[in-house]
């Protein structure tokens, strides 16, 4: 991520000995570091698309740790102080294709991957060529710094779309969310910007400034990257494990998929109708919502209603997303528990996570949003309940 030069065109300015010490100690830590997170990502039993990705992009971490690290402590050659330089072109595009194949079954590999790392390839071979030309190296070394920056911005538009598409499958987004990413790439941007503007003035200003300081960001992007990726679940759910009876429900014959278009489902407003009350008996008789982890495939499932039936017949028959719907009818539950006098024994954030939240912070914003309080606030002025 991090790769500096300076007038001599290496990648590694001169160090004092404490100095030197110093980073060497957290340079070691990142190899260990990421290649200790690779393991556990390794070990997982079930492994998708997207956890090869993690595990690719943290193998580039501890690669470029490890070169930056012989770097600042060997006399090596021209090609291996260039090679770290090269290795954040990568950077990018992993992060992009991770983004984009938490969408993606085992089932379907897209070569994405390829496509965007050209530029590396590109550059990799011209290195054994031209690793002396000081245009090629300065030319590299914004490439990549241009690279970063453009595919942070194509990725937050992806985890853009991917927030409007969880809120269709899931009740609950702590599991799926990617804010981890979008805090990520902020601070990378902050980095990469941080970096930029120290390089100028100190090619401007002739201001001696040590930019090697900024590998020791290295440890603590790999602590960040490998535990949320640890816990990052696969968003990717279909309609293709559905019993050949709800298939037969489909006038059209058409293959059920997630992604079809609302226009070829066949749907009238009787249907959407039909579905609508088939749900609402199903959520009223056997208050599916009270199971924290409740999505779209399993309340799918047990309505025998086609995934996209359920999403078109909420989006467009009640304007709500499957999130807010069912979200909804666990805010009305704790409602009703309040005025059955549950607050005088448990705790508001206890019958809340009775009634299926399973955070607090999501319960808080959802239930205000609702009712225009917070839940304490509607405890004491709605309610008319005093506090204990």
């Amino acid at each position: 991520m991090l790769a500096l030069f300076d007038k001599e065109s290496t990648i590694i300015e001169k160090l004092q000995p404490m100095t030197q010490s110093i980073l060497n100690g957290f340079l070691i830590f990142s190899v260990i570091q990421a290649l200790l997170f690779l393991g556990l990502l390794m070990s997982k039993k079930h492994r998708y698309l997207a956890d090869f990705m993690m595990m690719l992009w943290l193998f580039v971490f501890s690669l470029h740790s490890l070169l930056i690290l012989v770097n600042l402590n060997v006399d090596t050659t021209p090609v291996l102080r260039i090679l770290p330089v090269n290795l954040t072109l990568l950077y990018g595009p992993i992060l992009f294709c991770y983004v984009k194949m938490l969408w993606v079954s085992n089932g379907r590999f897209e070569n994405v991957l390829f496509f965007h790392a050209i530029p590396f390839v590109v550059f990799f071979l011209l290195m054994f060529v031209f690793f002396e030309n000081t245009d090629f190296q300065q030319i590299l070394s914004m490439s990549g710094g241009v690279s970063g920056i453009l595919y942070c911005v194509l990725t937050l538009f992806y985890i853009r779309q991917h927030e409007r598409k969880i809120i269709d499958l899931y009740s609950t987004t702590k599991s799926v969310s990617l804010d981890w990413l979008k805090k990520l790439i902020i601070g990378v941007v902050f980095v990469w910007s941080g970096i930029f503007v120290l390089i100028v003035i100190k090619q401007i200003f002739q201001v001696n400034i040590n930019l090697n300081w900024f590998f020791i960001l290295i440890p603590f992007f790999i602590t960040y990257i490998g535990y949320y990726g640890l816990k990052q679940k696969i968003v990717f759910q279909t309609d293709l494990n559905i019993t050949s009876e709800v298939k037969n429900m489909s006038d059209n014959n058409i293959l059920v998929n997630q992604s079809l278009s609302y226009e070829k489902s066949g749907l009238s407003e009787l249907d959407m109708k039909n579905i609508f009350n088939a749900l609402e008996n199903l959520m009223k008789t056997e208050k599916l919502y009270l199971e924290p982890g409740l999505n779209l495939k399993e309340l799918a499932n047990k309505a025998q209603i086609p995934q996209h039936h359920i999403t078109q017949t909420l989006n467009r028959f009640v304007e709500q997303n499957f999130y807010d719907y069912i979200n909804a009818y666990r805010v009305n539950e704790f409602i009703n528990k309040l005025k059955k006098g549950d607050a005088d024994n448990f705790s508001l954030l206890g019958i809340a996570f009775d009634c299926g939240f399973n955070s607090k912070s999501t319960f808080n914003r959802i239930f205000k949003k609702s009712t225009g309080f917070t839940p304490s606030e509607y405890k004491k002025r709605v309610l008319k309940v005093v506090d204990i």
